[in-house]
């Protein structure tokens, strides 16, 4: 489904959308996109903030994990 079909059903996204991890592995398959917490912590957001944790994506082939 490309972006103008969900806008007219009216569904929406939050978030990213996975990577393309094709060739990302160095030929380890099967290379997935997953989602992992970021390493950064921003102490400086405050309260309203706490109970945020931004996550990004990794492609992953067995225990490894690549830049996507």
């Amino acid at each position: 489904m490309n972006r103008e079909e969900t806008m007219q059903k009216g569904i929406s996204k939050i978030g990213s959308s996975p990577p393309n991890c094709e060739h990302k592995c160095y030929g380890c398959v099967p290379c997935e996109a997953i989602q992992v917490p970021t390493t950064s912590r921003h102490s400086h957001l405050g309260i309203q903030y706490a109970n945020y944790e931004p996550e990004g994506w990794k492609c992953k082939c067995g225990p490894s994990f690549y830049s996507p």
